[in-house]
């Protein structure tokens, strides 16, 4: 079995970094702006990473690699 030409090779791997910086880049934005559930861990006096910011991120990430895997199997 051969292996795909390199233009979609670097087609998959430009669409599946775009694809994890932006559930990177949603989690911080829901980091930044909002204050969902209980501090789970206190960073400083004024900082701490709630709950629904871990929510996001675990979400955002799950979808990405949904995203990955469908991109990495079917094209």
């Amino acid at each position: 079995m051969n292996s795909p030409p390199v233009a979609v090779r670097s087609g998959r791997m430009m669409i599946i970094a775009v694809v994890w910086v932006g559930a990177t880049l949603f989690g911080l934005a829901v980091a930044a702006t909002t204050r969902i559930g209980p501090v789970v861990l206190k960073v400083s006096t004024n900082h701490g990473i709630h709950f629904g910011d871990i929510a996001a991120f675990v979400g955002s990430y799950i979808a990405a690699l949904f995203v990955t895997l469908v991109v990495l199997a079917f094209w």
